[in-house]
């Protein structure tokens, strides 16, 4: 079978973040690795009185510029055209929330459980005005106290089933959406929360670890995603995020140890501004993990997601910290920060690509909600 007579698609891939947003060309066809021919990514630094979501679509328009200006040639190497076939744009924290809710479901005689049923059910919920449901999926489904994977035609007494649902800021949905569609004109546009992504990857990527934490840590905000037993038990959010940090050390860049990686140590007129910024963060940190440990025993692999400047200093910050102590048990904590590297293997990239892990996992979600079409 020629190469084109394969299945393939071009995809314009976006992660919006309050850190920075970051954009990419991505080639899927049938039965090859997914591959990335071009990436871009553009800091989100607030200038004056704008708000973070002023600041974000600002570079997310020098973003989607880049991606027309520099990134349609790239894909037309790639590809032999330009033509593209889906956006999807994923969404972080401050603007994105996700919720793990149990619906259940009990009649007194057996009833058939079917797709048609569990649809009805999942759809009780509507967000709040000022909200748009972006994700809504069953992540788990139990019918008589037994999990099962495959549940359609079966009977039961009782089913639960876990939710997991997805909202976006509407203003921020609808700027996202101006801005992109400006750029690209009349592609078809699907936006997605990132917790469910990297849910979804991180498992797919460890499907041996069936406990661990997802702590991914934009500019404003820092996401907890707990799973249990491969299935998300709890999503917890953080008012903090990487922005205090790195202002608090702005001063201090010239400073930087040749990693880039930050340390206070370096400059003693800037260590009382980063001492308290890393404080109010790693309290609060360690404030939203004993909330969660108080009912349920933490998982001992967390992964780390951040941008590549904030990775390593933020390992640190974790690794030298009292928060270790909300595990009780002597098993070491292992934190883990995703990097490129994770994702070589499973993601390629060439020509104007660089590795980036937000848009690897995105381009890794995508295909495999393809193959599973």
């Amino acid at each position: 079978m020629g190469l084109f007579s394969k299945k393939s698609q071009s995809v314009v891939l976006i992660d919006a973040g309050s850190a920075s947003v970051g954009g990419a060309y991505l080639r899927v066809v049938e039965g090859q690795t997914p591959l990335l021919c071009y990436t871009a990514r553009v800091p989100v630094e607030l200038r004056g009185e704008e708000s973070i979501t002023e600041a974000m679509i600002r570079s997310l328009n020098e973003l989607c510029s880049l991606l027309i200006r520099e990134g349609a040639a790239a894909l037309h190497r790639e590809a032999g055209n330009a033509h593209i076939d889906l956006i999807l744009a994923s969404v972080s924290a401050p603007w994105q929330d996700t919720t793990v809710r149990i619906v259940s479901l009990e009649e007194k005689h057996p009833f058939v459980f079917t797709r048609q049923l569990m649809e009805k059910a999942v759809c009780t919920t509507a967000p709040t005005s000022d909200r748009m449901i972006s994700d809504t999926s069953v992540i788990s489904t139990t019918l008589n106290g037994y999990e099962t994977a495959h549940p359609w035609g079966k009977r039961a007494l009782r089913a639960d089933l876990t939710v997991l649902t997805s909202t976006i800021d509407k203003f921020a949905a609808k700027e996202i959406t101006k801005s992109i569609r400006k750029a690209f004109h009349s592609h078809h546009l699907e936006l997605t929360a990132f917790a469910p992504v990297a849910y979804a990857v991180v498992s797919d990527m460890y499907p041996l670890q069936k406990d661990f934490v997802v702590l991914d840590v934009s500019g404003t905000a820092t996401d907890a995603i707990i799973v249990k037993k491969g299935v998300i038990a709890g999503v917890r959010t953080l008012p903090q995020g990487v922005h205090d940090l790195l202002q608090a050390c702005r001063g201090a860049a010239r400073n930087m140890p040749g990693n880039g990686a930050i340390d206070s140590t370096r400059n003693a007129a800037f260590a009382p501004r980063v001492e308290e910024a890393e404080t109010v963060w790693l309290a609060g940190l360690k404030k939203m993990l004993a909330d969660f440990a108080s009912e349920h025993p933490l998982p001992r692999a967390v992964f780390l997601l951040a941008d590549e400047h904030a990775r390593d200093f933020l390992k640190r910050l974790i690794d030298e910290s009292t928060i270790r102590t909300l595990w009780l048990s002597e098993d070491p904590l292992s934190v883990i920060p995703l990097s490129p590297e994770h994702t070589a293997s499973l993601v390629k990239a060439r020509g104007m690509a660089d590795g980036d892990v937000f848009l690897s996992m995105l381009a890794l979600f995508y295909s495999d909600r393809l193959t599973k079409r």
